[in-house]
């Protein structure tokens, strides 16, 4: 049977973040030819800064971008013009402390601390945050007791460097692993999913409305390749080590970054679902609760 050939239609994919095991699936399916057999050059792009994806969609400069359900939704409350589409990774997550100081040893113990998260000064650290010391029964910590560190996604810099107790917007297969390989041999967290906070700890591809109607095709086969690479991680997962090793040039690394490429890999391999839904009760549930914070105005949007 003659393979079906399709025309080469380009996509330029922006990362949310610096190329790490969360991206696996769009890895595997560059290095093992599922893009090129499904008729796809697809162009992974890495951030040179934090970037707004939508207005880079617009600008034309991207197709699709990485984004977490907590940004989209943000996004959308805010009337940008922005659309998910497929869920590929969920993974487990949230508030990364260091057990080891011993002055942290529930979520209730959390309230009045630093926190280092991505947006500061804005209200998510203290949102999510509070929510967990409420959830561990503390109902009288005030949310303005909270001090304020941006340490971006550099969450072990910031509490090795004491600029913070406790930090917010990690996953646990990146976070963990990585302050265990830097010294931080206590390092835990308080999960979202356990402590009242809709779990937002995964990974959807956006794009805007306008560019979802006019390249269904075209992304509906972005999907089924990524599907098809899912497939590849978890039935031959030393296959995927290998093409992960070469994308990110593992052996020019330094033995630290080496130990953290290692442990973020074998942490992440079982974050990527077979089902890639994006169900419509989730996402009211992380609106309401964006509401309920006062992190979106519940009448905008």
């Amino acid at each position: 049977q003659t393979p079906t050939i399709y025309p080469i239609e380009t996509i330029r994919l922006g990362l949310e973040w610096f190329t790490n095991p969360d991206h696996l699936p769009l890895i595997v399916a560059q290095k093992h030819g599922i893009f090129a057999s499904f008729g796809l050059d697809v162009q992974l792009i890495e951030p040179s800064d934090h970037w707004e994806a939508e207005e880079e969609i617009l600008a034309g400069r991207l197709d699709v971008a990485v984004t977490e359900p907590l940004h989209l939704a943000q996004d959308a409350a805010k009337g940008k013009p922005v659309l998910g589409f497929s869920r590929f990774l969920h993974t487990d997550g949230g508030v990364l402390y260091d057990a080891g100081k011993g002055d942290i040893t529930r979520p209730a113990d959390m309230c009045g601390k630093t926190i280092s998260y991505p947006g500061s000064p804005g209200p998510g650290g203290p949102a999510i945050v509070n929510t967990m010391v409420k959830a561990d029964g503390k109902l009288d910590c005030d949310i303005t007791s909270y001090k304020k560190h941006n340490g971006s996604f550099f969450h072990t810099d910031a509490l090795q460097s004491n600029h913070a107790d406790v930090a917010t917007l990690i996953f646990w297969n990146f976070e963990i692993p990585e302050a265990k390989a830097k010294g931080m041999k206590d390092a835990a967290f308080f999960s979202l999913k356990e402590w009242g906070v809709p779990d937002f700890c995964q990974l959807v591809l956006m794009t805007t409305p306008f560019h979802f109607d006019k390249r269904k095709d075209v992304l509906r086969k972005l999907v089924l390749a990524m599907r098809r690479a899912t497939g590849i991680v978890h039935q031959q997962p030393d296959l995927a080590r290998e093409y992960y090793y070469q994308h990110v040039n593992k052996e020019d690394a330094s033995e630290t970054q080496q130990a953290v490429i290692d442990a973020t890999f074998t942490a992440t391999l079982p974050a990527f679902p077979n089902d890639n839904m994006m169900s419509t009760e989730y996402y009211e549930h992380l609106m309401g609760w964006l509401v309920e914070t006062d992190q979106v105005d519940g009448k905008a949007g």
